[in-house]
This record gives C-alpha cells, sequence and structure tokens, in this order.
C-alpha cells in the first residue's frame, strides 16, 4: 500500500524488486518466490544474530553471579523491595539483562508483524497481477508460476478451506479472524476479493486504489474492474473516464468475477480438482511453523544454564526473566499456526525458515558458550 508504514513499503518493495529479477533469470516459478523469501529472512538473521550472542552471554553471565544473588535473598530476606533493589544493581554492574533468553524472542515479535503486512501486500498484489493475466489470456501461466510442492498456488494460504467450506467460511470473516483473512481455495473468492480491495481507506477512496500496482497498471484495472461492475465509470469535466466503486456491496461483482475465472477455476487438469470443494494444500506449512517456533524457543532455553536455586518470588528478577521466557515458548508457536493458517504460503515459508535459522543459532551458540561456560572461560564483564 502507498500509505504503510514506510518499513513494511521499503521491505515489500525489496522483496518484489528482488523476484522480479530471479524471476527474469530463471523464467519464474514459485520456487523462485521461495528462495527470494529465504535470501530475506537469512539477510535479516544476520542483522540480528548479535542479539542472539548477547543474550546467551546474559544468561550465563547471570549464573556466575547467582551466588551473590543468593546472598542478598538471605540478607534482605524480609524487604522485598530492597532486594530487588540490590539485585538489579548487582545485575546492572555485571552486565546482565533481565529480559534473558526472551530478548531475541522480543525482537522477532516486531519483525514478525513487519514481514506479515509486507507479505499480504505483495500476495494482494499478486492477486490482481493474476486478473490481468487472465484477462490476458495468460491464466494457465500465471497459475503455473505459482506452484510450489502440494500447494496449488504460492499466493495463498495453504490450509484445508474450500470457497464453500472451512473454518473461515464457518467464521464469515469476524473480527477474531483478522481483516483480510482468506476464506480459502486456490484462488480468491468474488467476495474476497471485495472485501480486500473495496474497502474505503480514510480518504474515503477504495483501498484497492492505495496499492502500488495499482498505481503503475491503473488504465488497464480499471478497464478491467469496470467490465467486472467492480468500478462505475462517468466522464470527467476534461472528458477522461472517472472509476468510482459500485454501490451495490459487490452484488454484481460477485457474479461477473465468478464467470471471469471460471474458464480457470474448472480446468481440472490445472487446478487439479474441483475448484468450489479443494484446497489450495493440505495445512502441512502451518504444522511445520507451529513446531519449528516451538523446538527453536524451546532449545533457546532448555540449553542455557540455569541458577542453581532459582527463586519463585514474583519480585525476583530471575524468576521474571525465567515466567516470561516459559510464557513465550508457547505462545509463539499457536501465533505461528494461527497466522500461517490463514494467510498466505508466502508468509508461512518466511516464519518457518526464520525458525529454523534461529534453531541453528540456539544449538551452536549454546555449543560453544554452555561448552565455555562449564570450563570456567567466559569472562564477566563489568560496569
Amino acid at each position: 500500500m502507498t500509505d504503510s508504514f514506510f518499513l513494511v513499503k521499503w521491505l515489500f518493495l525489496a522483496m518484489d524488486w528482488v523476484y522480479r529479477q530471479l524471476t527474469a533469470v530463471f523464467s519464474g516459478g514459485g520456487w523462485v518466490v521461495v528462495l527470494t523469501i529465504l535470501l530475506f529472512t537469512l539477510a535479516i538473521r544476520l542483522l540480528t544474530i548479535f542479539s542472539d550472542v548477547k543474550s546467551r552471554k546474559s544468561g550465563i553471565q547471570m549464573q556466575q553471579i547467582q551466588p551473590d544473588l543468593d546472598k542478598l535473598k538471605k540478607k534482605y530476606a524480609n524487604d522485598p523491595q530492597k532486594l530487588n533493589i540490590e539485585q538489579r544493581k548487582i545485575m546492572k554492574e555485571h552486565g546482565v539483562s533481565t529480559l534473558g533468553g526472551c530478548l531475541p524472542m522480543l525482537i522477532m515479535l516486531p519483525l514478525l508483524f513487519m514481514f506479515f503486512a509486507a507479505f499480504r501486500t505483495w500476495s494482494n498484489q499478486q492477486a490482481l497481477d493474476m486478473m490481468l493475466k487472465i484477462n490476458a489470456g495468460q491464466g494457465v501461466e500465471a497459475f503455473q508460476n505459482s506452484r510450489f510442492l502440494w500447494i496449488t498456488n504460492i499466493w495463498r494460504p495453504d490450509n484445508l478451506e474450500s470457497p464453500n467450506f472451512g473454518l473461515m467460511r464457518f467464521l464469515g470473516n469476524c473480527s477474531c479472524a483478522g481483516g483480510g483473512a482468506a476464506s480459502g481455495g486456490v484462488l480468491m473468492t468474488g467476495s474476497d476479493f471485495w472485501n480486500t480491495f473495496a474497502t474505503l481507506d480514510k480518504h474515503g477512496e477504495p483501498a484497492i486504489k492505495g496499492f502500488i500496482f495499482y498505481n503503475n497498471n491503473t488504465e488497464a484495472i480499471n478497464e478491467l474492474l469496470y467490465k467486472l461492475h467492480f468500478f462505475t465509470m462517468t466522464i470527467g469535466e476534461n472528458g477522461t473516464p472517472v472509476y468510482t466503486l459500485a454501490m451495490d456491496n459487490g452484488a454484481a461483482f460477485i457474479e461477473a468475477y465468478k464467470s471471469f475465472v471460471t474458464p480457470i477455476t474448472s480446468n481440472t487438469e490445472l487446478i487439479g480438482g474441483a475448484y468450489e470443494t479443494m484446497s489450495n494444500g493440505f495445512a502441512i506449512l502451518p504444522l511445520i511453523a507451529g513446531v519449528t517456533s516451538f523446538l527453536s524457543s524451546w532449545i533457546m532455553q532448555k540449553n542455557q544454564p540455569k541458577p542453581a536455586n532459582a527463586s519463585e518470588n514474583k519480585d525476583d528478577p530471575t524468576a521474571q526473566a525465567q515466567s516470561m521466557s516459559k510464557g513465550m515458548i508457547y505462545l509463539m508457536p499457536v501465533m505461528s499456526v494461527f497466522f500461517c493458517y490463514m494467510y498466505d504460503s508466502t508468509f508461512a515459508f518466511y516464519w518457518i525458515f526464520s525458525n529454523v535459522i534461529s534453531l541453528a543459532i540456539s544449538l551452536i551458540l549454546n555449543a560453544t558458550l554452555v561448552k565455555k561456560w562449564k570450563s570456567g572461560t567466559v569472562e564477566v564483564v563489568k560496569k
């Protein structure tokens, strides 16, 4: 979207540019999309690896000052407020962060939502591109370039939804599904398209006019959507056509859209089955995303050395950090499955790659730093 948060916009433009360059070299295909996502995921993880190293060292330093913390617990057993102040003081002196092992996950949360927004924009603009290619008689080629493994259209969710049946249809795009969640199938339904692109923005214009792809292909998209009754047309004062959103809540468009995509969606050889009853995938990516998210978080915590006598005192910084980390271990997998099931497969691939890379980093760093900790060679840096 042209009015999106600037980081989201830059991320989308960068991914789209790299994708187009790779497509020009390798003639397209779903695997080119996946390669683009992998390259960007690697780049982002390289930027965050320093926080991972710092987090592991902070956790190890916490163990080295644990005897001092235990002494403070005995000294201020009857004064929790003073205990908390003194503990934080000694942790600050030794450069220990109370966030500990959950710091990398907290850093990843903003990235998660930024990528989520960028991928949603990317997939929506690909839907517009698909429409233009279908109109130009290139729909078969467009679908063939969107395949990847078991997924018919990589720009759609890998889930068990179909246009006529599924969880998202049952929820009816309610608030808990999040605006713009797909109802399922290998192609946007007419109602999906209308709900995505006809929503009025803060300027009172339909959302479609805020997409960069629309602004780059305005004439072609306007003509197509006028033909499909998405827009109505009047002649302006200077003799140029003026396109405005149809005022029938999409009734005429949805019927016209169904006829427009029928030659593609009824092609069982291309789609692989009956469009109205088949899903775009088998919900494999959401499950992989959930499992890898759990393993990444679990290994990050499991292999870090723990305090010998962890306190259950809610005012104890050590207990607070551990409680936060444990909560994140179970929260992130649930979020992963939820988002990857309901939104396009490109986001699911990003999240899986990110989890796998994070898991590898955790294993490597824990293996090296924990070994140094056990041998007593990790330096405690005092401030």
